[in-house]
């Protein structure tokens, strides 16, 4: 309800606005995971290493590699040339089978999050 004192009512108008309790980020089950994975998407490769733990970037690299032929180029360009021939370059785009490790940090770093609010909510 508007209240009729001017200086008070401008202070209510705002309030529900800028309360915590009524941001979309806070009803889910695992706060914040939106907003950083938003923040972990605009980061560099580099910056997004230097955040992971050892287990975290252990955790991403294994994954990177198993569906990265181990992680080299040469073994995924030798397979697309099984699949497509000596010229699958014109067939197939080389980026479609074979993905950088970013998405992977970011995937780990969210694994980590998860799991911290898990261990708060015990």
């Amino acid at each position: 309800m508007i209240s009729p004192n001017i200086s008070n009512r401008e202070q209510n108008q705002y309030q529900k606005q800028l309360s915590i309790s009524n941001g979309t980020t806070h009803d889910e089950e695992y706060p914040y995971l939106s907003d950083i994975s938003q923040l972990l998407h605009r980061l560099s490769t580099l910056e997004l290493e230097r955040l992971c733990t050892l287990q975290e970037m252990l955790l991403a690299k294994s994954c990177w590699e198993a569906t990265n032929y181990g992680g080299s180029q040469e073994k995924c360009k030798k397979r697309l040339t099984e699949l497509y021939g000596e010229d699958w370059d014109e067939h197939v785009k080389f980026k479609d089978h074979f993905v950088g490790i970013k998405p992977y940090y970011i995937w780990s770093l969210l694994i980590s999050h998860r799991q911290q609010w898990n261990d708060k909510k015990k």
